[in-house]
């Protein structure tokens, strides 16, 4: 089977410290093959999303955490192969053949999803996939999917001279419709929720301008956000509105806003379009993604430009999150057998003209 690898490589960044942020787009992924692969007239794509928890291979390359170290037995082949295989389990039964698009968070390289494919993932057709992880990180983000890539592209917010983790954008073809997916992994709250907040709100904004910039070239553009965002939908109600927060309601929102405005009411949108829909609890079922401190947290996100809650192209179908019965433990919480996150999984599907 032919497979095609997605570079999207960093090249070295000066200047950082006297920058806000930086955009570095890497246009063709810096010059790797591309491939249109022709797909069946399926009416509806699907997408999953899931931070699969530290996904380290077996060679120690030196950035892994101490409990993954494999020179010092901490990790092993045996172990590393077994959480491959949970989660080819997770993607097999999600959904009938797998999700098209399939967006990790916390993976080590781009020889885990490889491994994956070839031991876990055979003759399911998934040929093209892409990791990116910062120099010295010990991991980062990545995709995996059947779908024709036309470009793929990578962009790290630099606030005060800061190097955050960067966001990765891939335009794949639906069918005939360009969608262009953002895979994004923002800072976590382990230094504290209010301390971190503007490394999130600088990713944030720095996504928000590029999807900008996408609507003014092309006012038609589709865009799909996946990512643990380590934000809650809410997040400004839980803070009480005490710091600016990287995710705004869309009724809290003025002109001078930063970071994602959203709405969680798709009927209620305001013309501006660069809002994005969250379909979080839309289905009255589902309760978060993430299992802290005895509550469920929704920091994990699918977010849908306008354009994909309308006709002529890619419409917004269905949402859920992926909770089958051995990802959860006696408790009801995530099993950490597999992750301490549940998957995501969205459902487009071409409009009827």
């Amino acid at each position: 089977m032919e497979r095609f690898l997605y570079k999207c490589g960093f090249m070295p960044m000066k200047g950082w410290v006297a920058l806000f942020f930086v955009l570095i787009p890497f246009s063709s992924c810096g010059g790797c093959s591309f491939h249109w692969e022709e797909q069946d007239d399926a009416a509806t794509y699907t997408f999953l999303s899931y931070n699969v928890h530290n996904l380290f291979d077996d060679t120690d390359q030196g950035t892994e955490y101490p409990e993954y170290s494999v020179a010092n037995g901490k990790w092993s082949r045996t172990e590393y192969l077994k959480k491959l295989e949970n989660l080819g389990k997770v993607i097999r039964e999600s959904s009938p053949g797998g999700a098209d698009f399939l967006a990790f968070y916390e993976v080590e390289n781009q020889r885990v999803l490889k491994d994956l494919i070839d031991l876990y993932l055979q003759r399911m057709g998934y040929r093209n996939y892409a990791a990116i992880t910062l120099p010295n990180a010990p991991m980062g983000l990545g995709f995996i999917t059947r779908l024709p890539v036309r470009n793929c592209k990578t962009h790290q917010p630099v606030p005060r001279g800061f190097p955050q983790r960067p966001i990765m954008e891939v335009e794949v073809d639906c069918g005939g419709n360009p969608l262009v997916v953002f895979l994004c992994h923002f800072k976590s709250k382990t230094e504290g929720a209010e301390a971190t907040e503007r490394n999130r709100v600088a990713s944030a904004e720095l996504l928000r301008k590029r999807i900008q910039t996408l609507f003014e070239e092309n006012p038609s553009r589709e865009v799909l956000i996946l990512g643990d965002l380590n934000e809650n939908i809410d997040e400004q109600d839980r803070v009480e509105g005490r710091y600016p927060t990287a995710l705004v309601p869309v009724e809290t929102a003025t002109a001078e806003t930063g970071g994602l405005i959203v709405s969680r009411d798709p009927a209620a949108r305001t013309p501006e379009r660069d809002v994005l829909y969250s379909p979080w609890f839309a289905n009255g079922t589902d309760k978060g993604s993430y299992w802290y401190r005895g509550n469920w947290e929704t920091i994990d996100h699918v977010l849908l430009s306008a354009n994909l809650l309308r006709p002529p192209n890619l419409v917004y179908a269905r949402f859920r999150v992926v909770s089958l019965p051995y990802l959860l433990n006696t408790a009801g919480q995530p099993n950490s057998a597999y992750s301490d996150h549940l998957p995501l999984w969205v459902e487009l599907r071409v409009a009827q003209h």
